[in-house]
């Protein structure tokens, strides 16, 4: 057995050579992990880093998004140019519906200085690109129109999307939009003011299985039996609503991807309410006849 173990004696020299082996490695060790902190900075650093990558890319995919949708070069320039009192705007700009007609016989005149600013600022802001000039011709169906809407409403919806409390949808181009334009809170209210005292949708009512189970699903009870009156101002008027946009908020509130201001009372009632009878519900709502004020 000791002759086995004979060639591995500790001795002194072994030692102090293990010591210095082992020192040296150490060494090795600390400059290269020296070497690696200064070129990638500390782990929070290496954290932050990667976050600001992740918001770089983010505000890529909204810039992007909004460049789509941003109106061509000079556009908006014209059309703010049109309503301080310049040229007139062609119809490639502005849509002859009464809403704007009735905002341009105030602005020529003095008008509501109030309201007047609300459209400026509607205008100014770029909100006309995407729900176009009279807050009622979106762009797409899977956007709302906005004319006629409460205020109380609009205004908590912009903070929302401004303040990423809403992100389903088109919320990230919205937010995008606000704080590209630098949306103030003020200017958020005179826009949701003059918002709501344009017109609102008008359409013919619709019969069928639709008005039922709007009934049995109980929407008349917030919403009112016409889907636009209702009992809040911080609800929603429904009534001739794209069909395609309320159909996707049904169902980003039942799933949960919107969960903003009183979606949480609608998700108890959606809870009971299927994709089919969601399609229903949509359509007919989009059908009913909003009242002209």
């Amino acid at each position: 057995m000791s002759n086995q173990f004979s060639n591995h004696r500790d001795t002194p020299l072994r030692r102090f050579t293990a010591f210095w082996w082992g020192l040296a490695y150490f060494a090795i060790f600390g400059l290269v992990s020296a070497l690696f902190y200064w070129q990638s900075g500390s782990p929070v650093d290496a954290v932050a880093q990667v976050r600001a990558a992740d918001r770089y890319e983010v505000r890529a995919k909204v810039d992007a998004a909004q460049a789509e949708l941003l109106p061509p070069a000079g556009a908006t320039d014209k059309l703010t140019d049109e309503i301080q009192g310049g040229p007139q705007a062609t119809d490639q700009f502005v849509p002859g519906s009464a809403s704007h007609a009735r905002a341009m016989e105030q602005l020529a005149s003095g008008g509501d200085e109030a309201a007047n600013e609300g459209f400026k600022l509607y205008t100014a802001k770029a909100c006309n690109t995407c729900h176009g000039a009279d807050a009622n011709r979106p762009i797409s169906p899977a956007y709302p129109k906005l004319g006629g809407q409460n205020a109380e409403y609009l205004l908590a919806q912009i903070k929302d999307i401004h303040n990423g409390v809403r992100t389903n949808g088109g919320s990230a181009v919205m937010k995008g939009m606000t704080t590209a334009m630098n949306l103030t809170e003020d200017e958020m209210k005179k826009i949701s003011d003059w918002i709501a005292s344009a017109d609102k949708p008008v359409v013919e009512l619709v019969e069928g299985d639709g008005k039922n189970l709007y009934t049995a699903k109980a929407c008349a009870t917030c919403h009112g039996a016409d889907a636009n009156t209702p009992i809040m101002p911080i609800y929603p008027r429904l009534a001739g609503q794209n069909s395609q946009y309320l159909y996707d908020q049904m169902q980003a509130i039942k799933d949960g991807t919107r969960a903003n201001g009183q979606s949480a009372v609608m998700k108890g009632i959606m809870a009971n309410v299927s994709e089919e009878e969601m399609k229903v519900l949509s359509d007919w709502i989009a059908g009913q006849k909003a009242d002209q004020q």
